[in-house]
């Protein structure tokens, strides 16, 4: 079993983009690994990755470095940004990391980001591994299945995100509790899979680290964020012509499968491996190595 360890070593670290804004990232895994920037969900910020676990990543011989989206952790805000702006910024950490060509790891909010690089800078990439991917939550494919909490929120990011805001903010100010507390609150709403993928180790703990953090500069861009999903991308993802690899669960609620099913029908050239059993987490840790040896 995969667990993420309690006391991760975190460096973070920053680069300035052309336009002056600061992209901040983090690093993990093997340094001399396969090279792997990870794109994280949505809010969530560049802690994502130790959920996996540090030393998971190791072992299987990735180098992830995850960076924060705008207005998200340690990152400048971009006013008015789409998913069709993130490219250029992917490319530029690539290029301070000394990356000519590198893999991609979306992770449920970061499955458009991971699309839309692929449709954008194809010559750049080696594999492209989405999982639990989250599109347009919008769309009646994603609705009908959404739990009502879930729904609430995508209604707010789309019709008054100074409001979803504002409820980011109250649902991460408190202090946290203890593992048992929290996931004593989390019992209610999660599926049986992905009530035991956060009991194990600390990923409930780094769950609530990775929320705050997420928010530490405010809920702006976070709720900027959750807005994209709520409505028409803006790139077209028929012209990803790149090869798409996911892993989703038959167990997911978050992002529901007939949801993925309707985009694979979009995508040119994806490929799909449900996962019995597995909700929204539990597939990303449960069958990481699986993921790594796609990557």
């Amino acid at each position: 079993m995969l667990i993420a360890q309690s006391q991760p070593t975190l460096t973070e670290r920053q680069i300035t983009l052309p336009d002056g804004r600061s992209l901040c990232y983090a690093a993990y895994g093997a340094p001399d690994g396969k090279r792997v920037l990870y794109f994280h969900g949505s809010p969530a910020c560049r802690l994502e990755p130790l959920l996996i676990g540090e030393d998971a990543l190791r072992r299987a011989g990735l180098c992830v470095v995850a960076p924060d989206r705008p207005g998200l952790g340690g990152s400048d805000f971009q006013p008015r940004r789409g998913f069709r702006h993130w490219p250029c910024d992917a490319a530029r950490l690539a290029d301070h990391l000394g990356w000519p060509k590198f893999s991609l790891l979306g992770n449920s909010g970061g499955a458009p980001y991971a699309a839309v690089c692929a449709a954008m800078i194809p010559e750049r990439l080696e594999q492209v591994v989405i999982v639990s991917g989250g599109w347009q939550m919008h769309w009646p494919e994603a609705r009908q299945h959404l739990p009502l909490p879930n729904r609430l929120t995508l209604s707010l990011a789309r019709r008054a995100p100074w409001l979803l805001g504002w409820m980011l903010k109250a649902m991460t100010s408190g202090a946290m509790g203890t593992k048992e507390k929290e996931l004593a609150q989390m019992r209610s709403h999660l599926v049986a899979a992905d009530l035991a993928a956060f009991a194990v180790g600390d990923r409930i703990l780094v769950l609530g680290r990775m929320l705050r953090e997420a928010i530490r500069q405010g809920p702006r861009g976070a709720a900027w964020d959750l807005s994209l999903y709520a409505s028409e991308f803006d790139f077209d993802l028929g012209t990803v012509a790149r090869p798409l690899h996911f892993f989703h669960g038959e167990q997911d609620f978050n992002a529901p499968l007939p949801l993925v099913r309707k985009v694979m029908s979009l995508l040119p050239n994806a490929h799909l491996t449900t996962c019995p059993g597995e909700a929204h987490l539990s597939t990303l840790v449960s069958h990481f190595n699986a993921i790594a040896d796609q990557l």
